[in-house]
């Protein structure tokens, strides 16, 4: 959904796989042989996990064959289970940090929860070709040909990354449309609808029953009444014309469940008000057919490790602050990591939450929860200090920086996990 409310756009590619996943279980996602992350790694603490970054995009893309190499610059895999890729590729201004946020939010949606396992609809999407095309500009800029769109778009100028100017301004201008484009795709290749079945046939059934409920019973109310469409009668039948209702409505919950409207003062309700909800609670009031899918199949947290940007100074909450409006959408991640090299510092919220510093001095506190912040290398190579109820450490190789760490329960290096009641 575009506040031009143009149509979803999803066409199977054919790209061909190149190299199948390397198995790992200290990476946080399959990756492909043909990335770093995909090397085999060994460490003696079992828990320590290798997170996605930009050593993982590759820039070769003349190998994915077809128009690929003359519209884009760089590109990514996520490996399906069947070893099959799902396809990330980026144009040239599109940043590293979009790609990665890019392939971290695709995990997710293809993480398994209590109540899903994604095997199937992994596996469908890699069959099926899936590719996440992003271009440069904005979506209806005209600068983008059509020949260029060999798959689902995400555009540059509609993916800010956490901590950039764009995020913390809640520019909505540049409103963040990659949990909806993506979830498209997921949608459209994976679990399919009910015109175009796919792995998951009855949660299909379960998007449509909400999205019924959601429409007025009489097309002549569209648009006027209702959870959704308001004020979109034409937009709502070109929709029905190409069978795309049920994947434009689910998308305005999970928009709304997740934060993305709760800032925007133009009127009072979500996704450039056409849907009634706006935040968590009134989807779950208002529109309980698609908190149920929403909780159930992607989850209440943000699970994957949310990389702040590195152009980043001071300090990013993960836990809600009525005064920093952008924490309407931070408050739902559970990891994050500070990038780059200022002296940023990092607050957790609730949750357990596992935070990484960056190259620069940081303050991290974990608040509440049994939080773990987790470091570059093995513990003999730093300097741990206690200082009341504060921990003091500083990497001897100059990497890590020298961090303050408050509230947090355990130190994660590659040999081992330190509690830190442990240190005197």
């Amino acid at each position: 959904m575009k506040k031009t409310l143009t149509t979803l756009f999803l066409i199977t590619s054919t790209v061909m796989a190149t190299g199948c996943g390397a198995e790992n279980t200290n990476v946080n996602a399959s990756p492909s042989s043909d990335q770093k992350i995909g090397k085999e790694q060994s460490f003696e603490n079992k828990k320590y996990v290798i997170y996605i970054d930009e050593g993982s995009i590759s820039k070769d893309v003349s190998t994915l064959g077809g128009d690929y190499d003359k519209y884009y610059d760089k590109y990514i895999k996520y490996i399906a289970p069947n070893g099959k890729p799902i396809t990330i590729v980026a144009a040239s201004q599109v940043t590293n940090e979009q790609v990665l946020k890019a392939y971290n939010i695709l995990s997710f949606y293809l993480t398994n929860t209590a109540k899903y396992d994604k095997t199937a609809v992994a596996n469908s999407m890699a069959d099926n070709g899936a590719v996440l095309v992003m271009p440069n500009g904005s979506d209806g800029d005209g600068k983008t040909p059509e020949d260029a769109l060999l798959g689902q778009p995400l555009y540059q100028m509609e993916t800010p990354t956490a901590g950039s100017k764009w995020y913390m301004d809640n520019d909505y201008s540049h409103r963040d449309a990659s949990y909806e484009e993506i979830f498209h795709l997921v949608h459209g290749e994976g679990i399919g609808t009910t015109t175009r079945p796919a792995a998951e046939s009855e949660l299909a059934q379960k998007i449509k029953s909400g999205m019924d409920k959601a429409l007025p019973q009489n097309k002549a109310d569209w648009g006027q009444k209702g959870l959704w469409g308001l004020n979109s009668l034409d937009w709502l039948k070109e929709l029905e014309a190409e069978g795309s209702l049920e994947n434009e409505y689910i998308v305005s919950g999970i928009d709304s469940y997740y934060g993305l409207w709760e800032a925007y003062t133009e009127n009072d309700k979500g996704m450039w008000g056409i849907y009634i909800p706006k935040n968590r609670s009134q989807v779950q009031e208002k529109d309980p057919a698609a908190y149920e899918v929403i909780t159930d199949f992607v989850g209440p947290e943000l699970s994957y490790m949310e990389r702040i940007s590195p152009d980043f100074d001071g300090t990013f909450k993960l836990y809600l602050d009525q005064n920093e409006t952008y924490t309407f959408k931070s408050q739902y991640n559970q990891n994050a990591r500070l990038t780059g090299a200022k002296n940023s510092n990092l607050e957790g919220n609730n949750l357990d939450n596992i935070l990484l510093g960056n190259k620069g001095n940081n303050i991290i506190d974990g608040k509440d929860g049994n939080d773990v912040v987790q470091l570059s290398s093995k513990s003999t190579e730093y300097v741990l200090t206690r200082d009341g109820e504060d921990i003091l450490i500083k990497d001897k190789k100059s990497r890590d920086g020298e961090d303050t760490l408050k509230n947090i329960e355990i130190l994660r290096f590659t040999d081992k996990d330190i509690p830190v009641d442990e240190i005197s």
